[in-house]
């Protein structure tokens, strides 16, 4: 690949022919090349000027400041090596002299996380927002042991004659259906009403406005479920926490993607799950110390008010500290399309201005490229509600007709399925009343459901930092198989005669499960469906990943204790094992690598064609990674993506593939990405 350093400025990185805008937008499409490239690399210095002149009369920001900005986005890698060069006199021949201030702004941006002090507000609602999750979770969790205080009488699980987890033997009573259907609703709710919602609430009041609403429902359906005498009545109030949770669980990582720096997006999404985790190690602490009150009413009635606290929290915070997202602000089919406001959201979040105009402008860009490639109508245009709410059914059909969309929703519904299939949300359901069937008391049990919650939260730090350089795929590709292995042994530990061996066995071994599942798919399921789909298709995109993920999790609420029945507790465990080697394949098939690209990146990262991804892993990478770790020879690493932003190894053959198994993308190093 050509130096950066050795290009004209006319000249494309590739040394190719330069391509118009419109087929500059047709490769974010379909990018048959894998090629991946800088939206501005084929602007001459006077196109490039120009344009900037047109961008900056959008801003109240001098345009020399905004071409300057423009010239270092326009050439991030060589600048950035300016940047590390310690010879003060490095890159005096360039259009733009950095500050010692700027110098060191862009290198701490792609080598610290959190370097970005405007950051901990978004990082700080993210966390409280998932907190907020993970206590409703332990809520739900520990008033199912009181299930006959909202009108179901459940059997004893210390029965010797009941040999399931809530069931018989035999059979499985309409009370364990019940006792599912009400776990599950909200979960239901949130991926039929709740993720779709998501679409036109961000749309009309953005992603703030998303989480809003999102915790004034909450707020109100825990407060009504201190209320509630049935289970019918229980049902219907979880509706509308359902609907609460989809909009949040849209809206949040959202914000927290199209907020972050690209280096180190999914260590600031990290927070979503790392803070489940500690919302659900809360949740399980309070619902303990709630169990030492004698009145069994008034503990299920604590249990399930509890998460309206946090709630509360959740939207002072949004309301008066937390800021919107530059880019919702600058979509101009927006409501609220307000370029001044989002820069000046924009230069809070960064720590120069060098890096807030750098930022602005390559959204402009990237958005612009999107418009060129959409064939509706004027974006500049204010439609009709009706017309809008047309457009909304019209994205969730270009998921599935776009090459871009479609690639970016196998891979982002794939992750989310493969969280699901690996049993940990129903052990985050049922966890008290498995360790119950192995013997605990119902204080024991709930004492060990602290315990997998603490699990969760301290085993989720070390994918801080290591999921933005490790990436998304390794992680999950070294912990899969470990938690199959976890989860078959902890279904082993079952078939141990004695109750306090058997107990213990089967606790370390779920604890195990559970702190291999935190560093991997805890947190990347959301990460991904947030950053992997376009500004135009973002919301659309995020809500149907993350609504398969909800959807299965009601799904796996309502029938797990059938299938417990069916299976006992050993065989559901080792169908859980096998889901995850199934989970395993999937990902090594069907998973790109996303870590320290920007979002407009990935655009061309999705564009390359999914058949050649997975022919690529099967016939290319996977040969390369035994005669490498096995067979111990030394061979070229084989590469799909032709980075001509940061470099790449080498050009592939004609039929290449993807960045393999999950170990790198592209390159053995790290730093081989875009920044924003």
């Amino acid at each position: 690949m050509a130096s950066l350093d050795a290009l004209g400025p006319t000249e494309s990185h590739s040394g190719r022919e330069r391509l118009t805008p419109q087929a500059q937008a047709h490769r974010r499409r379909i990018n048959d090349r894998a090629v991946i490239e800088n939206p501005l690399a084929y602007y001459t210095d006077e196109q490039l000027e120009a344009d900037v002149r047109s961008f900056a009369e959008c801003l109240t920001v001098d345009t020399t400041a905004v071409l300057r900005a423009a010239r270092v986005a326009k050439d991030i890698k060589l600048y950035d090596e300016v940047a590390r060069n310690p010879d003060p006199g490095a890159g005096k021949e360039l259009p733009v002299q950095l500050t010692a201030v700027e110098k060191r702004a862009l290198r701490r941006e792609r080598d610290v996380p959190f370097s970005e002090r405007g950051m901990w507000t978004i990082i700080i609602t993210v966390s409280l927002a998932a907190f907020l999750q993970g206590h409703v979770q332990a809520s739900f969790n520990g008033s199912s042991i009181y299930a006959n205080q909202f009108g179901l009488e459940m059997p004893n699980p210390s029965d010797e004659t009941n040999k399931g987890l809530t069931g018989t033997d035999a059979d499985i009573s309409s009370n364990d259906w019940k006792l599912g259907a009400a776990n599950a609703s909200p979960f239901l709710f949130a991926a039929i009403l709740g993720c779709p919602l998501a679409l036109p609430v961000n749309h009309y009041l953005g992603r703030k406005g998303g989480m809003v609403v999102a915790a004034i429902l909450i707020f109100a359906s825990s407060l009504g479920s201190a209320f509630a005498h049935t289970w019918q009545e229980l049902f219907a109030i979880r509706l509308i926490n359902g609907i609460g949770m989809g909009l949040k669980a849209v809206s949040t990582p959202i914000l927290a993607s199209e907020t972050a720096v690209g280096f180190w997006r999914g260590t600031s999404i990290l927070a979503w799950q790392l803070w489940v985790a500690a919302g659900l190690l809360v949740g399980f602490a309070f619902n303990l110390i709630f169990d030492t009150s004698g009145d069994k009413r008034l503990v299920f009635q604590l249990m399930v008010a509890a998460p309206l606290v946090p709630a509360l929290a959740l939207l002072f915070l949004v309301i008066f500290f937390c800021d919107e997202s530059p880019r919702y602000l600058m979509r101009m089919s927006s409501p609220s399309y307000n370029p001044q406001r989002a820069y000046e959201i924009l230069k809070k979040l960064r720590n120069t201005e060098l890096q807030a105009l750098r930022d602005i402008y390559l959204v402009h860009k990237s958005i612009e490229q999107e418009e060129l490639s959409n064939k509706h109508a004027d974006p500049r245009l204010i439609p009709s509600f009706f017309s809008t709410m047309r457009g909304f059914v019209r994205q969730y059909k270009q998921l599935f007709m776009q090459r871009r969309l479609r690639n970016a929703l196998i891979s982002s519904s794939t992750v989310a399925l493969a969280q699901q299939f690996c049993g940990i949300n129903v052990l985050a359901f049922y966890s008290g009343t498995l360790f119950h069937r192995a013997g605990a008391t119902e204080r024991i049990s709930m004492v060990f459901s602290l315990g997998y919650g603490a699990v969760n939260f301290v085993f989720g730090l070390p994918a801080i930092r290591t999921i933005d350089t490790l990436g998304r795929r390794k992680w999950l590709i070294l912990t899969l198989p470990i938690m199959a292995l976890f989860m078959l042994l902890a279904g082993v530990g079952f078939y141990i005669d004695e109750p306090n061996a058997q107990m213990g066995v089967v606790a370390l071994f779920i604890l195990l499960f559970a702190a291999a599942y935190s560093p991997g798919l805890g947190p990347i399921p959301f990460t991904y469906a947030s950053e992997s789909f376009p500004l135009s298709h973002r919301e659309a995109g995020c809500a149907f990943a993350i609504a398969v993920n909800l959807g299965f999790a009601g799904l796996l609420s309502i029938f797990f204790p059938s299938i417990n029945s069916k299976l006992g507790d050993s065989g559901s465990l080792y169908l859980f094992a096998g889901l995850n080697l199934l989970a395993l394949v999937l990902v090594f098939l069907l998973l790109e690598e996303t870590k320290r690209r920007s979002l407009e990146d990935l655009d061309l990262v999705f564009a390359v064609s999914k058949r050649r991804f997975i022919r690529h892993q099967v016939t290319q990478y996977l040969p390369w990674f035994i005669k490498r770790y096995f067979l111990r020879r030394k061979e070229v690493k084989p590469s799909l993506y032709i980075d001509l932003i940061w470099g790449s190894v080498s050009e592939p053959a004609p039929g290449g593939g993807a960045f393999g198994m999950g170990f790198g993308d592209d390159s053995d190093s790290d730093k081989d990405s875009v920044h924003a």
